[in-house]
């Protein structure tokens, strides 16, 4: 009886961890994105400054701390390397150069989140 309970215990937690993460990577993603759509609109139009863009690093700093625990380290140095690239071009008033760098990030923070959802491409 206790063997079962204790399986019963331990596979409540796994599904709680798993929704949890699950709930907290479509989160974090849906302010990322939302945030670099918004740097791009900014940059296209011409408005963007480096305090928005440094705003948004905080933001992203902030957020990897606890997703570092849940996506491969690739990930998370593949969003810093776009993210300071584009800061840097935003940084000298280089528009131009910056706005491919954001629309990957955009494509990023909308694609990233699949690769967890519960879907069979995922489980096998």
């Amino acid at each position: 009886m206790k063997t079962v309970i204790g399986i019963a215990i331990s596979l409540s937690l796994l599904i709680g961890v798993s929704a949890w993460e699950l709930y907290y990577v479509d989160k974090t993603f849906d302010q990322l994105h939302e945030g670099f759509t918004q740097m791009y609109q900014k940059t296209e139009a011409g408005t963007a400054t480096h305090e928005d863009g440094n705003a948004m690093r905080i933001f992203w700093e902030d957020k990897k701390k606890v997703l570092h625990i849940w996506l491969p380290h690739t990930i998370v140095d593949q969003l810093d390397t776009h993210l300071n690239e584009a800061l840097g071009y935003l940084y000298q008033g280089n528009f131009e150069d910056s706005l491919p760098k954001f629309e990957v990030l955009i494509d990023m923070t909308e694609n990233i989140p699949y690769t967890y959802d519960l879907t069979p491409q995922n489980i096998f």
